[in-house]
């Protein structure tokens, strides 16, 4: 039975990769992956946010349905998380880096951890960090740097430039590095445990703040970078939460966005895609490591993020908060990359999927059947080039607020409110001009309000006890009112 690898970072847009259409940031490990795998050209997680969007990726289940609705709240104590059902069938389960599940799960779900803990905007100091990190910090001399490098962030510089700093920490005690070097060590080691092994890598990057070491830091010149043709929209039409957000969302933080300049921006990015590029030495890494221990050709090999980032898109930064919902495509459209041994390299996949889809896939390219509480579908048939039935619309959310996105309307729904969003993506790709309340687009509004009930009531999943009709019977029970009875006429 096959190995699996699965690299995740934290807050990268789909779009600052490579293989995704950018010309300035160097990724040729990720590249070369998607290369030699399948590529999902619209990939989207069901929300902005680590703890949900991870949370629904281990689950494969909506963040309203197994509970984890924001980073403040964890998973149901009774969901069953992938690695939970994979030690049911075999694996050995291991977590490395940056797993952001609460307590519980972590502990369940993972036989071996070593664990660094992830990016933080307002520690000055690192007692915040996971132990397995903190002692390799002490034991190998590199204590004092790292209390430094947390320590900088009360300097004016850091508020001023918009947490874009250098770090003072060398590459190889630097998180990213770390966690490859641990996830090498790790794969050498499984070459005569004959166990099937699952293994999370976690990358804390690129997520804010923007402070990557030499010499990532310097690698892009900050002249080079393209400011995004949003940067100085106008949120007039926009949802009130938007602007709040702009005008204080972050100010626990010292950001204040209209502050923000083109200079300031360009800086960030500079920052931003070194992190990447960093992260992306670190696949390469392991790729090696798999190649070298000659378990590639037994290992699925997953590559994708748990949310974007705004990265200047509307003149902000980071991400939707609880009190601030906003579910713009560049916080949700991300990487989505799989290189099987069974499938090999094939065509992009172009229809539109979901990070709840990541779980049964993983089932279906392993021959493991499917959990029948897992709402999301298998992409194996996809993969193989076979004929697909893709889903029409996506679906993301933030608390109360809910999105579904077609192939050219994309609709954000306020419940109990005057207002809402509404997009043309053919016409406005940059979601700029907010059509909800346009008279000549009222059908299309509700059609798309129609859909999103549809959806809802679809994936409503709740884990009943017992039940004489078997497991997860919402599936049959749903449909049933709708389906001809026996001897019952369909005309």
């Amino acid at each position: 039975m096959n190995n699996v690898v699965v690299m995740l970072a934290d807050q990268l847009r789909a779009d600052c990769l490579g293989c995704y259409g950018n010309r300035i940031v160097q990724t040729p490990h990720i590249d070369q992956l998607a290369l030699n795998g399948i590529r999902f050209e619209s990939a989207f997680a069901q929300h902005p946010q680590c703890v949900p969007s991870r949370s629904s990726l281990i689950t494969g289940r909506y963040p309203h349905v197994n509970g984890a609705i924001s980073n403040h709240v964890a998973m149901a104590p009774n969901e069953v998380t992938l690695p939970e059902y994979l030690q049911e069938h075999g694996f050995f389960t291991a977590a490395i880096g940056k797993v952001h599940l609460y307590p519980l799960k972590e502990r369940s779900s993972y036989q071996y951890t070593m664990l660094c803990g992830g990016q933080t905007s307002n520690r000055t100091t690192p007692a915040h960090l996971r132990s397995d990190y903190r002692h390799w910090l002490r034991a190998n001399g590199y204590w004092e740097t790292v209390c430094r490098h947390y320590a900088n962030r009360e300097l004016p510089a850091y508020r001023e430039n918009f947490q874009a700093v250098v770090s003072p920490l060398p590459v190889e005690a630097y998180y990213d590095a770390w966690v490859g070097d641990r996830t090498v060590e790790f794969i050498h080691d499984q070459t005569l445990s004959g166990q099937p092994f699952y293994l999370f890598v976690g990358f804390p990057n690129p997520h804010n703040p923007f402070e990557p070491p030499e010499p990532y830091a310097s690698m892009y010149d900050p002249a080079d970078m393209n400011v995004p043709a949003t940067f100085h929209s106008d949120l007039g039409g926009k949802p009130p939460q938007h602007r709040k957000y702009k005008a204080h969302g972050r100010a626990s933080l010292g950001l204040d966005f209209n502050a923000l300049t083109e200079d300031k921006l360009r800086r960030i990015i500079a920052h931003y895609y070194g992190s990447i590029t960093l992260v992306d030495d670190q696949v390469g890494k392991i790729i090696r490591a798999l190649e070298d221990t000659r378990l590639m050709n037994d290992t699925i090999v997953v590559f994708l993020a748990d949310h974007g980032e705004l990265l200047g898109h509307h003149g902000m930064l980071l991400k939707s908060q609880d009190a601030y919902p906003m579910l713009y495509d560049k916080s949700l459209h991300v990487p989505f990359i799989v290189s099987a041994p069974d499938v090999g390299a094939g065509p992009i996949v172009a229809p539109p999927v979901e990070l709840v889809d990541y779980y049964p896939t993983l089932m279906d390219l392993l021959g493991i059947p499917i959990p029948p509480e897992v709402q999301g579908r298998s992409l194996a048939p996809a993969m193989r080039g076979e004929a697909d039935n893709p889903v029409e619309f996506v679906f993301a959310e933030s608390g109360a607020v809910k999105m579904v996105r077609g192939s050219r309307h994309k609709l954000v729904y306020y419940p109990g409110q005057p207002y809402g969003e509404l997009y043309d993506l053919e016409l406005d790709p940059l979601e700029l001009r907010n059509l909800y309340d346009d008279g000549d687009h009222a059908a299309v509004r509700s059609t798309m309000i129609q859909a999103l009930a549809d959806r809802l009531i679809a994936m409503e999943a709740p884990r009943h006890g017992e039940s004489s009709q078997g497991a997860a019977y919402w599936r049959r029970h749903y449909r049933l009112p709708f389906q001809p009875q026996h001897g019952q006429s369909t005309s």
